[in-house]
């Protein structure tokens, strides 16, 4: 019996700083640290670990870069606060490298909004209250009277996130007002390319469902509304 022949295979070897990374996740993790508490010093960690101040460092920027500490000069790094916007600031310069990359991309996120946007009409047609309508009429009033084009789709998107405000989740509210941003900076002509008499008149339709408390309703002037984007990339 021959033995097959085998081809050769390269181990990649871990950077030490990459291990020291993920044993400080597992520290963080196991220890059960919560946003303020102190990281251990430097000295402490070379100690722990076994390894020199650079290697250490190298880790800590990491996590650093991460946003899941934060480290000052003089003082202790501590375990960062972390909310729904900072986590979307993490990955804002690699979305921001994806969709310039591809046209493709740009229309994924385009199609994405649909989706995303038409839910939350439909979640804010079941939540809204009288103050909720209120803030959503005041949007409407800024958009009716915005003397230029630029603050009247500034209107335009503030009215979208008062609609994610009215979720109550801070998820929806963070990744309506990154793909506002996204959509700005990469497919500016699309958030409003509409005369704006229509625009106008699409929103105060899905107002007018919200205020009803329709939620299957909301969802499709929404799907309507937005409905030109696809087309449009088309």
């Amino acid at each position: 019996m021959t033995t097959p022949e085998m081809k050769p295979r390269v181990i990649q070897r871990k950077k030490l700083s990459d291990e020291v990374f993920e044993q400080l996740l597992n520290l963080i993790r196991e220890e059960d640290m919560q946003p303020g508490d102190s990281m251990p010093t430097e000295r402490e960690l070379m100690a722990l670990f076994g390894v020199g101040r650079p290697v250490v460092r190298e880790a800590m920027q990491r996590l650093a870069g991460m946003g899941i500490i934060s480290i000052r000069h003089g003082e202790r790094s501590r375990i960062a606060r972390v909310d729904m916007h900072s986590m979307i600031e993490q990955i804002d310069l690699t979305a921001r490298h994806m969709l310039s990359s591809s046209s493709k991309n740009i229309d994924y996120l385009l199609e994405a909004r649909i989706f995303f946007e038409s839910g939350i009409a439909k979640i804010a047609a079941q939540k809204a209250n009288a103050i909720d309508l209120t803030r959503l009429q005041h949007a409407l009033d800024a958009m009716r009277n915005a003397p230029t084009h630029e603050e009247f789709v500034l209107s335009d998107m503030a009215f979208h996130q008062e609609l994610a405000r009215i979720s109550g989740n801070p998820i929806y509210m963070a990744v309506s007002e990154a793909v506002f941003q996204w959509m700005a900076d990469f497919r500016g002509e699309m958030l409003n390319f509409k005369p704006r008499d229509v625009t106008q008149k699409e929103h105060e339709d899905i107002y007018r469902c919200v205020a009803a408390h329709d939620p299957i309703a909301a969802e499709k002037a929404m799907i309507e509304h937005l409905d030109h984007v696809l087309m449009k990339s088309a």
